[in-house]
């Protein structure tokens, strides 16, 4: 099986022993693939669903009311639930600024109490903002306030109805009975008739 220098029998020293590098290197490769350090994957990622933004609005006062100043005591609404919500003020016809802000309830009701305001045209609007920076703004309303209330109309006076009355049922004329002949004073009552006595 092997010669005197322990080599396989058919052993061709320069050609086999360039063979023998072949399985080295094989071996080689593996051993340095299963070493080399994988690069550690991500983890795929999936984006949240985030429930839809509620709208905002001012339910009170409602839009285009006129209240007197006193009246005037609160803003309420409805936004997203636990959002910070900013009222922003407009003197019209001039520009809008930031008032105040608060938080909505769990259930999205918010309300602002009010300082006492000077007569005239204001318009409101608030913009709800959600823990996830989304936006969510309500129109504006337009409210009037007032000092006193506006004088009532004058009543307008209906003309009287005219009353129509009925006329009364055409009387009937009773009737005549036959007139009888009135006897002249002057025509002769008959006279009894006179035989003349028998004679014997």
């Amino acid at each position: 099986m092997f010669n005197a220098q322990g080599k396989p029998r058919y052993w061709l020293g320069t050609y086999d022993a360039w063979h023998l590098l072949i399985p080295i290197a094989l071996i080689a490769i593996l051993g340095a693939w299963v070493l080399t350090p994988k690069p550690a994957t991500a983890p795929r990622t999936v984006a949240p669903v985030l429930p839809p933004l509620t709208p905002s609005a001012i339910t009170l006062p409602t839009a285009g009311s006129t209240l007197l100043v006193r009246q005037f005591t609160s803003i309420q609404g409805i936004s997203h639930p636990q959002a910070r919500v900013f009222l922003f003020l407009r003197q019209i016809p001039n520009s809008e600024q930031l008032l105040t802000e608060t938080r909505s309830s769990t259930n999205g009701g918010f309300q602002f109490t009010m300082a006492p305001f000077l007569p005239g045209d204001y318009g409101f609007r608030v913009e709800a903002v959600s823990a996830d920076g989304r936006r969510a703004p309500s129109p504006e309303i337009s409210v009037r306030l007032i000092t006193a209330p506006p004088p009532a109309p004058a009543p307008t006076k209906k003309a009287p109805a005219s009353k129509v009355v009925p006329k009364p049922p055409a009387k009937k004329a009773p009737a005549t009975k036959p007139a009888t002949p009135k006897q002249s004073p002057l025509a002769k009552k008959p006279q009894p008739s006179q035989t003349a006595p028998k004679q014997d």
